[in-house]
């Protein structure tokens, strides 16, 4: 019983290492960077359209189209990452699952019951595979140096800053300018 649930959080580690490397390997910096201009961009516009800043909105307008190419860009690799990590989730998930089957991996302390993963205090193979997964799912993704969203974490420094921050501290910059 030990051994199989040490097997299958073993196997669960594999699948979330395994999908963590493809998105790595997908995304780059500078995809990075776009995600930071997207939202950039829809935090403006919806700041603009609740002040109704006619002035914002027309000048956010006409950086329409290239948001809209940067976020095809982002969603494409969004895309081909997810569709990785199902085909490896759905190839190796149903085989383990054919081979454990309806076997009890072990129970849980008593009024502990989570729907769909145990049942009357009993562990079985679906229910231990998710727990194992989402257990090892997020050291794994900080092994890899990816965020919780499972996009690489910026070195630090000025790379961290959001692009809110950087326009608040150039407006500063420019009012000791003007006092001078």
């Amino acid at each position: 019983m030990f051994l199989d649930m040490l097997l299958l959080s073993s196997l669960a580690a594999a699948i979330s290492a395994s999908t963590t490397a493809i998105r790595k390997i997908v995304f780059k910096k500078e995809d990075l960077a776009k995600m930071a201009e997207i939202q950039s961009y829809n935090r403006e516009l919806m700041n603009a359209t609740r002040k109704k800043d006619q002035k914002t909105i027309q000048k956010l307008q006409k950086k329409q189209d290239y948001i809209r190419q940067i976020n095809a860009e982002v969603t494409k690799k969004n895309m081909i990452t997810m569709f990785a990590s199902l085909l490896i989730f759905f190839t190796i998930y149903p085989t383990l699952g054919g081979f454990f089957g309806t076997q009890m991996l072990g129970y849980v302390p008593a009024g502990l019951d989570i729907p769909f993963v145990t049942d009357s205090g009993k562990l079985y193979f679906y229910g231990w595979f998710i727990l194992s997964f989402f257990g090892v799912s997020s050291p794994i993704t900080k092994i890899f140096g990816l965020g919780l969203a499972g996009m690489p974490v910026s070195g630090g420094g000025e790379d961290e800053k959001k692009a809110e921050d950087k326009k608040q501290e150039e407006k500063a910059g420019k009012n000791t300018e003007r006092r001078k």
